[in-house]
């Protein structure tokens, strides 16, 4: 969910000579999961496989368990890899939020679940037990890491130059992940007009969790309709753009002729005519609020038609039939 390996970077400028130096300098930051001289690598158990290895403190079978999902995952991410020789990626299983906390060595938001340093390949997540009690599936949380830091090894040479709502939405787009109360945030900021533009979440999202929450959905959408208005094809080049060291607003204009900013506005124009409908079948307060509704009116039509027909009928009686003989 949050990319911290290129954070230094990112504000580096275009300093040619401390941009090498940072790059050591965030894989030596992390050799630890942990900033407390009580966690060493001898305190954490292991398991591993080919190509992940696994390090926990708790139950085996919860780490057997994430290893399970990452190896699973693995086989989707080899064209996402192309030619790069990846190896092993890490994954620390922290047991206690604030040992998540203090293993991610950077500014990190309180509701946050799982981070990647792609530069080093290594993942941070919560103990599985948190993650399910914040309604987050587990295995979306390792596949979206897993992304992260495929995606980060593959364009390395374009670090700092690909906003941040681009890496989180093809981390959205490759793991499969589906929020559905993002889905709902997304709606209610469109019907609003409130959508955050894509040119405000280059370099971070938000810090409150509701509006982070809308930034995750504007880039998991954002990401989703240009593979479906331009073809995935068109998402695999602009791909291999930044892992030639393109800048995002170069690959865009390369591949599907719109700059950024105007990719941006778009996308935002496209909001209204595409959940227009659809809003109130995707959001289950808007849905549950118009069926209500619509069996209110069938009953109150049913009702007058009711009334209407006993009416008649009380009037019918009141008439004598012509043809009636009393015997």
């Amino acid at each position: 969910m949050l990319i911290l390996g290129e954070f230094l970077i990112r504000n580096a400028g275009r300093c040619h000579l401390i941009k090498p130096f940072l790059l050591c300098l965030c894989a030596l930051f992390s050799i630890l999961p942990s900033g407390t001289h009580a966690d060493t690598p001898e305190s954490w158990h292991l398991v591993g496989s080919d190509n992940f290895l696994v390090y926990y403190r708790g139950n085996v079978k919860s780490a057997e368990k994430v290893l399970g999902i990452a190896d699973d995952f693995y086989p989707k991410m080899r064209r996402l890899m192309g030619d790069m020789r990846l190896g092993k990626i890490e994954i620390w299983v922290c047991e206690e939020p604030s040992q998540f906390q203090a293993a991610v060595h950077a500014p990190i938001q309180d509701w946050a679940i799982g981070c990647a340093f792609p530069l080093s390949r290594r993942i941070i997540i919560q103990n599985p037990r948190v993650i399910i009690q914040r309604d987050f599936q587990l295995a979306q949380v390792i596949r979206h890491e897993i992304v992260h830091i495929v995606f980060g090894q593959r364009t390395q040479e374009a670090i700092g130059k690909i906003p941040r709502w681009f890496v989180e939405g093809i981390a959205i787009y490759f793991s499969g992940e589906w929020a559905p109360r993002r889905n709902d945030t997304l709606m209610k900021h469109i019907f609003s007009k409130s959508v955050i533009p894509l040119a405000e979440l280059s370099h971070r999202f938000p810090t409150s969790e509701n509006l982070a929450q809308l930034a995750y959905a504007e880039s998991q959408n954002a990401v989703g309709w240009l593979a479906e208005t331009h073809g995935v094809e068109k998402l695999w080049e602009i791909i291999d753009r930044l892992a030639r060291g393109d800048d995002l607003d170069t690959a865009l204009r390369d591949s599907i002729g719109l700059s950024l900013s105007a990719f941006d506005a778009k996308w935002r124009r496209s909001l209204p005519e595409r959940y227009h409908w659809a809003a109130i079948l995707s959001n289950s307060h808007l849905f549950w609020g118009s069926l209500a509704v619509f069996f209110m009116l069938v009953y109150l039509r049913y009702w007058r038609y009711k009334r209407k027909r006993l009416r008649q009928l009380e009037r019918d009686s009141e008439e004598v039939d012509a043809f009636f003989i009393e015997r």
